[in-house]
């Protein structure tokens, strides 16, 4: 998985000058969405606004 991130995000950065638009959330599990940052990237790139607490 790292190897293939690290080739989208070079592309992000130098090709498409979007460095900021890739991301990728290591976590302790198996294969599974954690969605902790998933949802602050989600948040942040579409301007959805936070959860009421």
């Amino acid at each position: 998985v790292g190897l293939e991130f690290a080739k989208v995000r070079h592309l992000y950065a130098a090709r498409l000058k979007l460095p900021d638009r890739c991301a990728i959330e290591w976590f302790d599990g198996g294969h599974e969405i954690h969605g902790v940052e998933t949802m602050r990237f989600l948040h942040r790139h579409l301007a959805w606004p936070e959860k009421a607490r």
